[in-house]
């Protein structure tokens, strides 16, 4: 009953927040003045001793930054710095604390920072914290000289020294280059002239490109090797599966379905939910009833749904399981960013 009752709650919150933003778009001005102030260095950003590296976009959702965050951090360390990154830990239970990541469930540390620690060579060291300056001077005292930032476009109030931006799928549709909540942007696309580096992410799944130039183009591209809670254990036996139930809650949900299709993995039904959402019993009584509906055989996820999803394994009818992106940058990426940090 309490789980209905919070569920019920945070759609409503969602839906009133999104019909006054609407009507009252206050952030739109917001966003307007913080440029200018920042454009025209009437505002001035904060210096750290780190080498500060953002990866960020214009968009809401859904261009792949952590998983870029991923490949690059993973790449420098390789290639011998002492690299660290800073996440948000957007959707945790309490969003004001500031730590260091280590074995945090994800309600406390975020369902981003938990993909972070699983895909990250096991030196590299997040820190949670709202404050970017703040962690960023922490992962220096702890050793750090390149200091990434997950998802730091909008947050002008630290110095950068290479800020790379994602454009993902959606914004190739013109309909889409206009700000929340007319459209999916952050703030206006052009923002993306203060970008260092533009990468074309999830360039594979885009039909008709509407003219955007970027520097650089990555492909989306997918592990063999999957997570499963059953016997499953590669892409093949998917393909094998005649019919499954696909259940996302990322940024950009069509891109999801997207890479589903073109991996030739037949999904009868989706459910698509809000970013980070927060899973719930009752939620997976929803997914058990669409499996039970359409007699389905598997549930196909994301990776970072499957970290929220897993702690209800008891509960779900059929095996419960998640398709892993590949972390790789292409050559020309590598040579570009080792250029401008050096």
């Amino acid at each position: 009953m309490n789980n209905t009752h919070t569920t019920m709650n945070s759609k409503f919150i969602t839906f009133l927040f999104s019909t006054i933003l609407f009507f009252f778009p206050i952030h739109l001005v917001y966003v307007f003045i913080k440029n200018i102030l920042y454009d025209f260095k009437i505002l001035k950003p904060v210096k750290t001793d780190a080498m500060v590296i953002s990866v960020g976009n214009v968009a809401l959702g859904g261009t792949g930054k952590t998983p870029t965050t991923i490949s690059i951090a993973n790449f420098l360390q390789k290639r011998g710095f002492s690299v660290g990154i800073v996440s948000r830990g957007h959707g945790r239970k309490n969003e004001s604390n500031n730590f260091l990541a280590t074995d945090q469930h994800w309600i406390e540390c975020g369902d981003e920072v938990v993909l972070l620690k699983n895909n990250l060579n096991p030196q590299i060291p997040v820190y949670v914290s709202q404050n970017k300056i703040f962690a960023t001077k922490q992962l220096v005292n702890i050793g750090c000289s390149v200091v990434l930032l997950d998802d730091g476009f909008q947050h002008r109030k630290i110095h950068r020294d290479i800020d790379i931006v994602l454009i993902g799928p959606e914004n190739h549709i013109k309909k889409n280059q206009l700000i929340y909540p007319y459209g999916i942007l952050r703030e206006p696309f052009r923002s993306i002239k203060r970008a260092d580096i533009t990468i074309m992410t999830k360039n594979n799944l885009v039909d008709n490109k509407s003219g955007i130039v970027a520097d650089h183009e990555l492909n989306l591209k997918i592990k063999n090797e999957i997570l499963s809670t059953g016997e499953n254990q590669s892409l093949q036996d998917l393909l094998k599966s005649p019919s499954n139930l696909s259940v996302c809650s990322i940024g950009d949900p069509t891109s999801f379905a997207k890479t589903l299709q073109g991996l030739n993995i037949n999904i009868v039904r989706r459910l698509d939910y809000p970013d980070h959402w927060p899973f719930s019993s009752n939620d997976v009584k929803k997914i058990n009833r669409a499996v039970l509906e359409e007699g389905l055989k598997n549930i196909i996820c994301t990776e970072k749904d499957y970290v929220k999803l897993l702690e209800f394994k008891s509960m779900l009818n059929v095996d419960l399981n998640a398709i892993v992106l590949k972390h790789d940058l292409s050559k020309g990426l590598e040579d570009d960013i080792l250029s401008r940090m050096s």
